[in-house]
Order: C-alpha cells, then sequence, then structure tokens
C-alpha cells in the first residue's frame, strides 16, 4: 500500500490573554498557551476548569471576549472554523462525529475532497474520472491502514465500536491534511487495550507524519506517555505549566486534582 503524503513543517500555536464569559460565569481568564511544534501538548485539570472552551476558541467554534489566537505567527482570532480548518487545523471531539451511514472507507474518502469538488456538477465529474477516483481509493484505504481500520472500510461508521470510531475521525483528520490536531479526550471510555492503540498512535503521528498535537486528558497513564508539555488548568486559569515532573509532582496540582496530599498522580 501507497504510504499517505509526508506533511509540511509542523505548526505552532499561540494563545494571548484569552478571556470569555458565559454571562455572569468566567470560563477563561487572561489564559495564555503556547501549542509547540512537533509535540504533544497536554491540557489537565478538574472538569470545569475551561479546557474545553479554550479548544473551541482556538477552533473559532467560540469567540473570545479579548486575547488573541496566532498560528505560525497570523493571528487566526476572528476567522470561521472552516477558514480555521482549511489552515490545517483539526479536531476530535469528545462526541466523535462521524457519518454514521457512510462506510468507514467513504468518510474518508469524503474527507480527501478539496473546496472545488464541494458543487454537484464537480463532484459527479470526479467520480466519473477513473484515474483521479482510484488516487483517492489508494490514499483512503492508505489512511485506514495507518490507523488500523483497513479490515473494516467496507463497515458503515456506525457500526464500529467507539474507540474504532475515534480511529476513524483521526484517519478523517489526517486525511485532511490537518497538521496540528486538538484532541479532546482521545482515551475516554476506551478499553485498556484501546487505550494503548490510541497512544501508540499519537506517538507514531508525532514521529512520522510531523503534527503539533494538543489534547485533553483525564488519563494519566496517557498524559505520562505523550505529553512533552503540560498545562494544569483550575477555575478557568493555567494554574501552573512545564514538564511533566514539574506539574504532575507539584504538591498544590495533587490537592486541587485529586485531593492527594502525598501521592503521585
Amino acid at each position: 500500500m501507497k504510504r499517505p503524503p509526508e506533511t509540511t513543517q509542523p505548526p505552532e500555536l499561540v494563545a494571548k490573554n484569552i478571556t470569555k464569559s458565559f454571562g455572569s460565569f468566567q470560563a477563561l481568564h487572561d489564559v495564555d498557551i503556547t501549542i509547540f511544534p512537533g509535540r504533544v501538548t497536554a491540557f489537565v485539570g478538574p472538569n470545569g476548569a475551561g479546557k474545553t472552551t479554550m479548544f473551541h476558541i482556538l477552533t473559532g467554534n467560540l469567540r473570545a471576549d479579548r486575547g488573541q489566537v496566532l498560528l505560525d505567527g497570523q493571528i487566526i482570532t476572528q476567522l470561521q472554523p472552516w477558514q480555521i480548518a482549511r489552515m490545517g487545523v483539526g479536531k476530535l471531539y469528545q462526541d466523535v462525529r462521524i457519518f454514521e451511514n457512510l462506510t468507514v472507507f467513504d468518510n474518508v474518502r469524503a474527507a480527501l475532497l478539496s473546496p472545488e469538488d464541494y458543487s454537484l456538477f464537480s463532484a459527479c465529474r470526479f467520480w466519473k474520472h477513473s484515474v483521479q477516483a482510484r488516487r483517492f481509493h489508494d490514499e483512503a484505504m492508505s489512511w485506514l491502514e495507518y490507523v488500523g481500520l483497513a479490515d473494516s472500510a467496507e463497515k458503515k461508521g456506525g457500526e464500529l465500536s467507539f474507540g474504532q470510531q475515534k480511529l476513524l475521525a483521526i484517519a478523517r483528520l489526517l486525511a485532511h491534511k490537518s497538521r496540528l490536531l486538538l484532541l479532546d479526550e482521545p482515551t475516554a471510555a476506551l478499553s485498556p487495550v484501546m487505550t494503548g492503540k490510541m497512544i501508540a498512535l499519537i506517538k507514531r503521528m508525532i514521529e512520522d507524519r510531523k503534527v503539533s498535537i494538543a489534547l485533553i486528558e483525564h488519563n494519566m497513564r496517557a498524559v505520562r506517555a505523550l505529553a512533552f508539555y503540560i498545562y494544569f488548568m483550575h477555575e478557568g486559569t493555567v494554574f501552573c505549566h512545564g514538564t511533566q515532573k514539574c506539574v504532575l509532582e507539584n504538591p498544590e496540582v495533587r490537592e486541587l486534582y485529586m485531593g492527594l496530599s502525598g501521592e503521585t498522580i
């Protein structure tokens, strides 16, 4: 099977002074973060700390009340989600969001379509063009093989297990040429075996796809296996950030996150 095409230089995303309120509730307050190029940056903290709100702002699904988001130095704060996606930023939602009634193969093939393929006329012409159709077929299958779903290509997306659906969603992001992936709880609700597969896939994407990854995660096994840098968020702020040792062995973090006074997370 032909290997998928290589990605370009991994991007860096920086957010400065991000503040967001919902009525009288302040979800984020002057948050500064950096998602490091070609690395895994983890966001941890209790529910309600503002992690998912931050991800929604980074992808344009929510507008910050104050602050800026920059991708490779370009301000993207006011762009629409589809514009940010075309710049190579992809997001794995907690509820996955695949096409359940399409086959696994067609889920990925749809992600390969470019903007000029979206019209009915272009789509009809595309499917009749055997050379181009074969190229898209081979590329879609290569992404399914990459995430370990090639044997399920003809199944409906809704027939996959929840863990397999997460793998399919990641295959779609890679097929769409996403260079920066925001993964919202990628190991949540997965079996230990599937959790291991997800961790291995994320490592492989960093090593041979050269993408940048930010993840929200409550599974400390996954965080310890993957994170280059960690942000611990609490009540809408970055309480502390740094290396694994700096954050996960911080006594105040253990107390706030786990109610622990001596144990290691």
